[in-house]
């Protein structure tokens, strides 16, 4: 569960996860600032996050227990369709490598969880 409040400066909150916490802000008409991520710079990072780590088991199931590994995603909001596009990085040498971790990509959590319809209910 994520807690966020509202904080003095336009547009800001501050989020939290147990003892975890982050900054989220934007701008909008000149007002609020960027001093934390936006929104859906949020949604992004938690698809690219969940996608790294999957990568990282996978290639440490194949053997490559310290690879380098990266993740870029981008959130394309059009009128009738969200679309997450996203780009594997992977060191040369980890390029054999690219189809078993395309495929556990495929099945991240977090991915999974954007790919099933959604609803949104207030408590």
């Amino acid at each position: 569960m994520i807690e966020t409040a509202a904080l003095p400066t336009p547009w800001q909150v501050r989020f939290r996860a147990g003892d975890n916490e982050g900054l989220a802000d934007t701008l909008k008409g000149g007002v609020g600032g960027t001093t934390g991520m936006r929104p859906h710079e949020l949604l992004e990072a938690s698809l690219a996050t969940c996608m790294t780590i999957s990568a990282r088991m996978a290639l440490a199931e194949l053997g490559a227990t310290e690879a380098e590994v990266s993740v870029r995603v981008h959130l394309e909001r059009e009128e009738t369709a969200t679309r997450f596009r996203y780009e594997l990085l992977l060191a040369p040498e980890l390029e054999a490598h690219r189809p078993a971790v395309l495929e556990r990509l495929a099945c991240s959590p977090v991915r999974t969880t954007l790919s099933k319809p959604l609803s949104f209910d207030p408590s």
